[in-house]
């Protein structure tokens, strides 16, 4: 049997987030567990690595600035270069859908995030991919953009591990010992260890994790949702903004030498490598002719799908669990995992190192402790 103070289970971005801040703070016995080869083989790794602040709500909203502002200015002992492309951001709205993305740029604008108000005609001059687009305004972004989510989590990894981490691949964990309500150690497909506490980062297994363990049990639900990336466009402007329709529920951004375009489409599936649903294709194309008809003639080159995590209330998991002492959360980050990820990171370690700072109580898995039952 092995032994370490802090076991975190999931090598993503919660994971190394969480794992490169404790270590910072000066912790020196982690572990991180992935069950895969590599780390980011699921949801880390098959997102569309956008960088986005404004969103609806205030809490997660703190997060997004706070982790944009990371990634934006990467500390100078960073361990690998890490590609950011600030080309912005173009959030649209319709009818109602635009007077409440109009509230939420201004409660972005309030904790300092540069946004703008843009007409029909502004964007469409900006963007003419949205000629004929069917949207009453956007908001404009000018620090979001695109960064490389190999090598920023590649980044993490790297820190923790020049600040003593280690990680262990191709382990996953088969149960937990408890001892009077405490987590005193785990089996793992790699042999027992024995820890004090639990970090539980594993994304869309989280819930299954946390049953093992007999801690509470979050409505935390994982959904598939696909990507597209389609054949080379010669009209496509490598410097535009990622374009998001908030009201539809559709985007695209430059990718290579063409676009990545998303539906937006949200089915809930068991954890796992994702299988792609050829129907999709067909709800991607209803939606852009009837939202974005300048992109009907686009051609699909390639497609994946990963999956994103949410509670049933929209904000993340992050906090010691109510049933299990020794068992803290990191999950539930629902496709902000990328742009919130340094916040996260930090929030978790502050709250690890100091269970009653009084920090990030409207993410606790404590509020869930009535609903569930469990």
């Amino acid at each position: 049997m092995t032994s370490s103070q802090y076991v975190i289970i999931g090598a993503g971005f919660a994971g190394a987030a969480t794992a490169y801040h404790l270590a910072l703070s000066g912790v020196k016995d982690i572990t991180i567990l992935e069950q895969e080869a590599v780390a980011g083989f699921h949801s880390s790794g098959r997102n569309a690595a956008m960088v986005r602040q404004v969103v609806s709500d205030p809490a997660l909203a703190a997060l997004t600035r706070g982790g944009a502002a990371f990634l934006r200015a990467l500390p100078p002992d960073w361990p690998v270069p890490v590609g950011f492309e600030q080309n912005g951001s173009l959030l649209l709205g319709s009818g109602e859908g635009w007077e409440k993305l109009s509230r939420d740029a201004e409660t972005a604008r309030q904790m300092g995030v540069g946004v703008e108000s843009w007409s029909k005609d502004k964007a469409t001059e900006f963007v003419p991919a949205l000629k004929g687009a069917d949207f009453d305004g956007g908001v404009w972004c000018l620090t979001d953009g695109v960064v490389d989510i190999h090598a920023l989590l590649t980044g993490y990894l790297k820190a923790a591990q020049a600040r003593g981490v280690r990680v262990r691949y191709g382990c996953s964990v088969g149960g937990f010992e408890v001892e009077q309500g405490r987590v005193t150690g785990l089996s793992t497909s790699d042999g027992a260890i024995a820890t004090e506490t639990v970090i539980n980062a594993s994304g869309a297994w989280a819930v299954a994790i946390a049953r093992l363990a007999g801690a509470v049990e979050p409505p935390l639900h994982p959904y598939r949702r696909h990507l597209f990336v389609t054949a080379p466009l010669p009209w496509v402007d490598r410097k535009w903004p990622f374009v998001w329709h908030i009201t539809h529920d559709l985007y695209f951004r430059p990718e290579a030498a063409g676009l990545l375009v998303c539906p937006c489409d949200q089915q809930e599936m068991l954890p796992g490598d994702t299988p792609t649903d050829e129907s999709v294709t067909e709800l991607l194309f209803e939606k852009i002719h009837r939202h974005f008809p300048a992109l009907t003639e686009i051609a699909i080159k390639r497609s994946w799908a990963g999956l994103r995590t949410l509670s049933d209330d929209g904000r993340f998991v992050i906090g010691w669990d109510p049933k299990i002492k020794g068992f803290f959360w990191v999950a539930g980050l629902g496709g902000h995992g990328v742009t919130t990820s340094s916040a996260v990171g930090a929030l978790a370690a502050k709250l690890i190192r100091d269970p009653h700072s009084g920090s990030g109580e409207e993410f606790s898995p404590r509020r869930f402790l009535a609903a569930t039952g469990r």
